[in-house]
């Protein structure tokens, strides 16, 4: 090889840029549904959805969604979670100038975005809803805010996230942990915050991610639960063993369960222990159904 060929070489492979993108139409819906099934690191597929007037609609596993066409309009869900009826909305991202909804041949309804990042949002055969934003290049914005109006986001003490319905007694809506893929197919580091009553997930890429990217949040209707949420002044009153039994009595009580109080008592005891020495302060859910007991922490 000659002396001009290898400083050929060399030039090109010093200006080759440290992040790449795909030729990929992240306007088209057809692209964009191939791009998240390829992204998608389970096997979970969306369903067909059926146009109706101003919304895509689909029914499956228990849970009815209404998608709108209108990227302001929110999200519709009614299900069952233990026994009771349960109709949520979901907010898509703010800020993003996102034209009509348009649906692909596989259900996924595409939002897309001139300049920044496109919105794709399934139902899986779960029935669960699958919101994905598709981040075309490095000038796109990496985060994504998601509401549900009469909620708020958490995220636990364990890093789970969801949503806890506003009042005392309400439904806990899981979110499944975030993933984020890039045009390669590697792993894209991602989180969430919680941002007010919303919840953020952001992306962080590396300087070898190729764009598009693909993000994810599920909300998991099927895990879906109603409890009581307790105030700060609650948790605090039951750190000791008398505390947490009188409060077990009175949750069977007031919600009719069928609970060991004896035995249950000391792991409620323990957990409002653990809540009172969280910095800041955190405070209880109780589930109360479908599976009676279950406890997370959550913010105050």
């Amino acid at each position: 090889m000659t002396i001009a060929a290898i400083a050929c070489c060399v030039v090109a492979s010093s200006v080759s840029p440290a992040s790449a993108s795909s030729a990929v139409d992240t306007s088209d819906p057809a692209d964009v549904a191939a791009l998240v099934a390829k992204a998608a690191p389970d096997e979970a597929r969306p369903v067909d959805t059926a146009a109706t007037d101003g919304a895509f609609q689909t029914s499956v596993a228990g849970a009815d969604a209404s998608i709108p066409v209108d990227p302001n309009s929110p999200i519709e869900i009614s299900t069952n979670v233990g026994g009771r009826e349960l109709s949520a909305s979901i907010s898509l991202p703010d800020g993003l100038s996102l034209a009509a909804g348009a649906a692909a041949a596989d259900g996924t309804v595409v939002f897309a975005s001139e300049n920044d990042a496109t919105v794709a949002v399934q139902t899986l055969e779960s029935g669960d809803t699958r919101i994905q934003t598709v981040i075309p290049h490095e000038g796109a914005r990496h985060d994504a805010e998601f509401g549900m109006d009469g909620f708020r986001a958490i995220i636990d003490s364990s890093g789970n996230a969801g949503f806890i319905e506003d009042g005392r007694a309400g439904a806990f809506i899981p979110v499944d942990a975030p993933w984020a893929t890039d045009a390669r197919g590697a792993a894209v580091s991602t989180y969430y915050e919680v941002r007010g009553d919303k919840l953020a997930q952001v992306v962080v890429p590396a300087a070898s991610t190729a764009y598009p990217i693909v993000a994810d949040p599920t909300w998991g209707w099927r895990n879906a639960a109603w409890g009581v949420t307790l105030s700060r002044s609650e948790t605090a009153n039951i750190k000791d063993y008398t505390g947490a039994s009188a409060f077990c009595a009175a949750l069977v009580r007031n919600q009719r369960l069928t609970l060991a109080c004896g035995l249950w008592s000391g792991y409620l005891q323990v957990q409002a222990a653990t809540a009172n020495n969280l910095r800041p302060k955190g405070c209880l859910h109780i589930v109360v159904a479908p599976l009676p007991g279950a406890i997370s922490h959550t913010s105050c």
